[in-house]
């Protein structure tokens, strides 16, 4: 890397820095960051995902956050600033690698750009959620892979950031045959062997929950997502069709994603024969995490945020390699790629910039907020306001019914037995009464017999329409009233009920 783009490395990353913090203390909260906190919360009070709350996704993030939490302090406001710092860092990354695989500032920077500007980006790295973790670690096996004379140690340690990368999203592990073909391409078996055992060792939290009951770990990271939908694991293929259509013809993410495709395909086309061995590994990690991230029922836009910093960077090197060969004086065509390279950048940061404000303030087609209307709802100053109440009306460790678990992550109050996750109603129904205690999960008639039998004092009632399959906001009200809770404190939208002993 040259001295300039040495010079450039400490207002880029602190760019970063700042703009990702902004975005984290101002993005609008995603419903699934409340059982994600929440179960951080737990494994800091020393229990186990699974083992002993339903936890749907792979182990790792928990375990992370609740470190973090433990130096930090519990709030949504410090959660999200490691978030942040996750981002920037990956962002540093990028910009460093781009610069060391092209020589160009100018490259390093257009990466920059478009890593930030990208609402995949920044409306999902910067929140509690699997990707920023998985997609950092996932990043440092690749550029380790990539070394052409890695020695041992490093393969291994590209082997344990890859593992890390599985135990934060678990479908991550879909991309092993590429690092291992890419190795077996490049060197010899024995560098393949200290990937494997590197891998080994970062799947150490997954193989030690795994082995003290391979049920329930197997039931909450397969057997949930298979039985949460009738078409199973891998169906649905209407939706995906639509998933697919949206990520190419989307409001804002599909005009984005268009641009760098269409892009990074040119690129490649014309670098074919004298390609980086950067560009062709980055996009085909980035193809293999597309079509990964297309299969489970129901799929998501979110899911595609991971390939976004792969497919950056496959698509600024190949477009400055592409630039490079055209270089040739007073060129006409060298000023209109030149142009159309300006055209296109202004482009996505236009669709990045219509992003960000529905992400962060107006809430218009965000995933689980019903516009406008209803994005007050989902700020952090709303959410910690309804644990500030929570706190008011309770002692340390009461035990609280709330039918979104994130009011009572930064709370003193405790979930209430069954509702540390708001996903398991999606198939209470399906297990017998053993199963549903042996995986934590409670069914409608089990919360309206512990609301009966005022088993919770408090029970908060908001933003729980995410208490997948279960009772609306009106149903969950209707049933507080018959079993003789009364409204104790509203804040907002939300409610927190008493029941008749607290009178």
């Amino acid at each position: 890397m040259n001295r300039t783009c040495r010079l450039w490395f400490a207002p880029v990353f602190l760019f970063q820095a700042s703009f990702f913090c902004f975005v984290s203390q101002h993005r609008l909260v995603d419903g699934d960051e409340g059982f994600y906190l929440l179960a951080s919360r737990l494994v800091l009070q020393h229990k186990r995902p699974y083992l002993d709350f339903f936890f749907t996704q792979a182990p790792l993030l928990p375990y992370v956050y609740a470190a973090w939490l433990k130096l930090a302090g519990i709030s949504w406001f410090s959660a999200r600033i490691l978030c942040a710092l996750l981002t920037a860092i990956l962002g540093g990354l990028i910009y460093d690698h781009v610069c060391r695989e092209t020589g160009k500032w100018l490259a390093g920077i257009s990466a920059v750009i478009l890593f930030a500007s990208a609402s995949l980006v920044f409306a999902w790295f910067p929140i509690v959620k699997t990707f920023a973790l998985s997609t950092l670690f996932l990043f440092l096996a690749y550029l380790i892979v990539l070394r052409p004379s890695a020695s041992r140690w490093l393969m291994a340690l590209a082997g344990a950031c890859f593992g890390i990368s599985v135990d934060a999203r678990s479908y991550v592990v879909a991309v092993i045959p590429v690092f291992l073909a890419w190795i077996l391409w490049r060197q010899r078996g024995t560098a393949t062997l200290c990937f494997l055992c590197g891998f080994v060792l970062g799947i150490v939290p997954s193989l030690l929950l795994f082995f003290a009951s391979p049920d329930v770990y197997l039931f909450n990271n397969l057997g949930y997502h298979a039985a949460r939908s009738k078409w199973g694991l891998i169906g649905d293929w209407r939706n995906k069709a639509r998933i697919a259509r949206l990520m190419f013809t989307g409001t804002h993410a599909g005009g984005q994603f268009s641009i760098l495709s269409a892009s990074c395909a040119a690129g490649l086309i014309l670098t074919w024969r004298r390609r980086r061995d950067a560009s062709l590994l980055a996009f085909t990690i980035a193809f293999v995490l597309g079509v990964v991230s297309l299969l489970p029922t129901p799929s998501s836009l979110q899911y595609f945020s991971m390939i976004m910093p792969f497919l950056i960077v496959a698509t600024v090197c190949t477009v400055s390699d592409s630039l490079s060969s055209l270089c040739l004086p007073q060129a006409p065509r060298v000023r209109v790629a030149g142009a159309v390279c300006v055209l296109l950048l202004a482009g996505f940061i236009g669709f990045g910039v219509l992003s960000f404000r529905e992400y962060l303030f107006d809430g218009r087609e965000v995933p689980g907020i019903k516009g406008a209307v209803d994005a007050p709802n989902w700020t952090l100053q709303q959410v910690s306001a309804v644990s500030q109440a929570i706190d008011e009306l309770t002692v340390p460790g009461e035990q609280v019914a709330s039918f979104w678990p994130g009011y009572i992550f930064a709370s003193q109050a405790d979930p209430y037995p069954g509702f540390e996750n708001n996903f398991g109603m999606w198939i209470a129904r399906d297990l017998t009464p053993q199963r549903r205690r042996r995986y934590h999960i409670v069914f409608d008639p089990e919360i309206d017999a512990a609301f009966a039998g005022h088993g919770p004092r408090l029970a908060v009632v908001g933003n729980q329409g995410l208490f997948s399959g279960g009772a609306d906001y009106a149903a969950s009200v209707r049933m507080l009233h018959g079993h003789d809770y009364f409204l104790a404190k509203m804040v907002g939208e939300t409610s927190i009920y008493e029941c008749c002993a607290g009178r």
